[in-house]
C-alpha cells in the first residue's frame, strides 16, 4: 500500500478533525457514552475553520499526517513540552496518534511514531510519554509492544465533566 507522510497543512483541518472523531468513536465506544461522540461531531466544521499549522507545528511541536490515495488515514501530533504536570519538563509528549481502523495493523502508527521519535531525539529529548485511557486495551498492547514502560502515575482524563482513568507509558530515546 502506498502511504505518504507529510507535515500537516492548514487545509487538512476538516480531514484531521473528522479522523479524530471517527477514530474516537471506534476506539472509545466501550468507554465513553455516545453523547461524547455526538458532541464532538457537532464541532468538526468549527474546528476545521480554526485549524492552523501554528497550533501544531513550530520549534517545539510537530504534526504529520499519513495519506493514502489523497485521503488522510492517520495523524500524529507531538511536543517537547508535556502538558501532563507529572511529566512536565522531563518528557517529550506524543500527544495524538490516530489511524483509521481500516488502516490499522499496517505499520502506519509505527511510522508516525518513528517520525516523532526522530524529531524529538534531534531536538535533544531523552525520553517521551504517551497518555492512554486505562481501558483502551488495544492501544496499551501496541505501546507495550513498542517497549513502553507503564508508569505508576495515573490521573483522570476529563470528558464532559466525568473523569476516566488515564495511564502513561514512558519510552527512552
Amino acid at each position: 500500500m502506498d502511504i505518504k507522510y507529510r507535515p500537516v497543512r492548514k487545509e487538512d483541518g476538516y480531514e484531521w478533525h473528522t479522523l479524530l472523531c471517527r477514530v474516537w468513536r471506534s476506539a472509545y465506544s466501550h468507554i465513553f457514552p455516545v453523547e461524547v461522540f455526538d458532541e464532538r461531531d457537532k464541532y468538526i466544521e468549527d474546528k476545521a475553520r480554526q485549524f492552523t499549522e501554528d497550533k501544531f507545528t513550530g520549534d517545539r511541536k510537530i504534526a504529520y499526517v499519513a495519506e493514502h490515495a489523497g485521503k488522510i488515514v492517520g495523524l500524529m501530533f507531538g511536543t517537547l513540552d508535556s502538558d501532563y504536570e507529572y511529566f512536565k519538563n522531563e518528557y517529550a509528549d506524543l500527544v495524538a496518534l490516530y489511524v483509521y481502523p481500516d488502516y490499522q495493523g499496517m505499520g502506519i502508527g509505527t511510522a508516525l511514531r518513528d517520525i516523532f521519535v526522530e524529531w524529538a531525539w534531534g531536538k535533544g529529548a531523552g525520553r517521551y510519554v504517551i497518555g492512554v485511557l486505562k481501558d483502551n486495551a488495544k492501544a496499551r498492547k501496541v505501546y507495550e509492544s513498542w517497549g513502553g514502560t507503564l508508569s505508576e502515575h495515573e490521573q483522570d482524563f476529563i470528558v464532559m465533566n466525568v473523569g476516566y482513568p488515564e495511564s502513561f507509558y514512558t519510552f527512552e530515546l
